[in-house]
């Protein structure tokens, strides 16, 4: 095959991880290409004027940068390429996290990222190939197989789960879920998380007519009912100096034992992201800062954290969320 068509390739392939993997804040420069003439190091060796064309990118996503690179793993993963292996190289002056793997057609793939950089990048090398200023040409020239179809999201139908909110190129909520359009209620499923986890929260409820019904004779919820996933990532700012006391009459809800139990209240703010059920498409984005006091605030069943974030505004979260439920779309 010709050193052009397989540069073609590499463009392919990273514009198929960009897509599949990323969104934003995640921002990802345009492939920079190069070649490397001679291929007699090769394994299966290769004649001295081959050229292996190579092609790159990096992601830069700050503080998220980890997570942005593991999502390009998990579609590395998806997307069935062979001798998938990572580690953490020690040997230089930075750590660095290194995934590698290699494609059926040959190419060759090598992710980096330097702990705490804020960046990756994803460098691809192609096999040796056939020059263009080298007369007569491959003769597999334009032979190429077309890439199989991406494989699409993974399908969750759990709200124990905040992938769909996380990674929402990859993970959706229910693939069969109705579309968000026709008249209102758009009825809505709640996913609550956070990056804390020595921090205990208390629940976020709905109004019960904006959420699915029950199957007939079930505990189990329709979830095709569901157009509308709300994302909700609670995030603690300071100590509010104040302690809520809560109380249990089940001291087995406690791991510890006791009760009252008191909590350090924090003050909180929660990020909200409406997206739909069934294509992870953001459909609306907004804040809500955590007003509820006293025994409000109580968790349902404790840990053993003494840390509380204060709970979410009610009033002002339904009140984003009602033009959304009744939309006429």
């Amino acid at each position: 095959m010709t050193t052009q068509e397989f540069a073609q390739r590499l463009t392919e392939h990273l514009s198929r991880a960009v897509d599949g993997a990323l969104e934003p804040p995640a921002q990802a420069t345009p492939p920079s290409h190069s070649q490397r003439v001679g291929c007699a190091d090769l394994p299966e060796g290769g004649p001295s004027w081959g050229v292996r064309p190579r092609a790159e990118l990096t992601v830069t996503a700050g503080e998220k940068t980890g997570k942005y690179l593991d999502d390009v793993d998990t579609w590395l993963i998806r997307e069935g390429l062979a001798e998938h292996d990572k580690r953490l190289r020690v040997d230089s002056p930075v750590d660095v996290r290194e995934i590698t793997a290699k494609h059926d057609d040959g190419t060759e793939v090598l992710v980096e990222m330097a702990l705490d950089s804020g960046r990756f990048t994803v460098a691809l090398t192609g096999p040796c190939t056939w020059p263009p200023d080298r007369p007569g040409g491959p003769p597999s020239s334009g032979q190429l197989p077309p890439l199989p179809a991406p494989s699409g999201p993974t399908q969750t139908r759990s709200t124990d789960t905040a992938d769909p909110c996380r990674s929402p190129k990859l993970y959706v909520y229910n693939l069969t879920s109705r579309p968000f359009s026709g008249r209102g209620p758009h009825l809505m499923a709640t996913v609550r998380y956070s990056d804390e986890r020595e921090m205990e929260y208390a629940e976020i409820l709905l109004p019960r007519d904006w959420e699915p019904r029950y199957e007939p004779g079930t505990s189990a919820r329709n979830l095709d009912q569901v157009q509308l996933l709300v994302c909700v990532r609670v995030e603690a700012t300071r100590d509010s100096r104040q302690d809520v006391i809560c109380e249990y009459a089940n001291e087995r809800a406690i791991l510890g034992g006791g009760r009252p139990f008191t909590f350090n209240l924090f003050e909180s703010v929660y990020q909200v992201a409406v997206r739909e059920a069934r294509s992870g498409k953001l459909v609306s984005e907004f804040t809500v800062p955590g007003r509820q006091g006293g025994e409000d605030n109580c968790p349902y069943q404790m840990s053993y954290n003494r840390k509380l974030a204060r709970g979410i505004d009610e009033t002002a979260f339904q009140r984003r969320l009602q033009p959304l439920v009744e939309a006429r779309r």
